[in-house]
């Protein structure tokens, strides 16, 4: 059995493969920079969460942003403000509802190319793209953090507000500081960063995660040496943790406490030492691809859920 651990509603979208990434030389398109200052006529829409965040992250409540209440119970972080409309599906937006809001401009992770000549006759549209999902399993120069840094500042040049972007890096900067410092005398140990998806298969993160960077800079090892897809996770059984003995796991998500007691309790599992010994911790949902926002989320729950008063 499990210690006592939280359970935390929301669910983590995995699924956002970016399909045009690759024709695309810079991580950011814009017609020419657009003030974002307060009360540009119009302002500015978000078509996806990422692009959503890295407003919000830059000071910028969106017009509009899609499936408003499950970023709530998903994404939680940067929150989102009262006044902020729902816009329909992020596969599908309403788009009757787009043109009658005649936003500024539009700001999108590029999954929406079959209707970009329709948003394009409402207004401009930004591409933001807060992952590099061109870098191989063993990492990009600089890793996902910088990209994810670069973007943001970016964009940010793009909306006109430079100086929003300086204020993100440095509240992430401030919350890997007393990250460290929480953890500055916890057991050194790799950990395994995962979610479980059912009976037996779990995403593990690796090397070119976002996750991986943060790890990096905290100096914890990841655990998982296993290869791993374009957004840095992989689809794995539990039996394939059984490598490092001496690992801790941290597990992302809805129902955490709940899916890993029904592992633990499968002969296959109960073996594992994480979870026989109880060296888990319980984070609530992050959106592993959201850049900046999501670097600071997960890098201040880390520290908080590993810190040795914790247990």
């Amino acid at each position: 059995m499990l210690p006592p651990m939280p359970g935390i509603d929301g669910a983590v979208d995995r699924r956002r493969f970016l399909r045009t990434a690759a024709m695309l030389p810079v991580c950011l398109m814009t017609g020419g920079a657009w003030s974002a200052e307060r009360g540009t006529a119009g302002g500015v829409c978000a078509l996806d969460w990422t692009s959503a965040q890295a407003l919000l992250s830059l000071g910028i409540a969106p017009r509009g942003l899609p499936e408003l209440d499950r970023y709530r119970r998903s994404v939680i972080e940067p929150a989102v403000p009262d006044g902020v409309l729902d816009i329909g599906a992020r596969a599908e937006p309403n788009l009757e509802l787009l043109d009658r809001l005649a936003p500024a401009r539009f700001v999108t992770d590029g999954m929406l190319s079959a209707v970009r000549g329709r948003l394009e006759r409402i207004a401009p549209v930004t591409l933001y793209q807060s992952f590099d999902t061109r870098s191989d399993e063993d990492g990009r120069p600089g890793g996902q953090l910088a990209f994810a840094v670069a973007s943001l500042r970016e964009l940010a040049a793009g909306l006109g507000v430079p100086e929003a972007a300086d204020r993100a890096v440095a509240r992430l900067d401030r919350a890997m500081e007393e990250a460290r410092a929480r953890l500055s005398i916890r057991e050194p140990r790799p950990l395994y960063v995962l979610s479980v998806l059912d009976g037996r298969r779990v995403l593990v993160h690796g090397r070119n995660s976002l996750y991986q960077d943060v790890l990096d800079r905290l100096g914890i090892e990841n655990a998982w040496t296993g290869p791993s897809g374009p957004y840095g996770h992989a689809t794995a059984t539990m039996d394939r943790l059984a490598g490092r003995p001496d690992a801790g796991l941290v597990h992302i998500g809805s129902e955490g406490r709940r899916a890993l007691e029904s592992l633990a309790v499968l002969p296959l599992f109960a073996g594992l030492p994480f979870l026989r010994e109880g060296r888990v911790t319980i984070l609530p949902p992050i959106l592993f691809y959201g850049g900046v926002p999501t670097a600071e989320r997960f890098v201040r729950l880390l520290g908080e859920g590993l810190a040795p008063h914790h247990g």
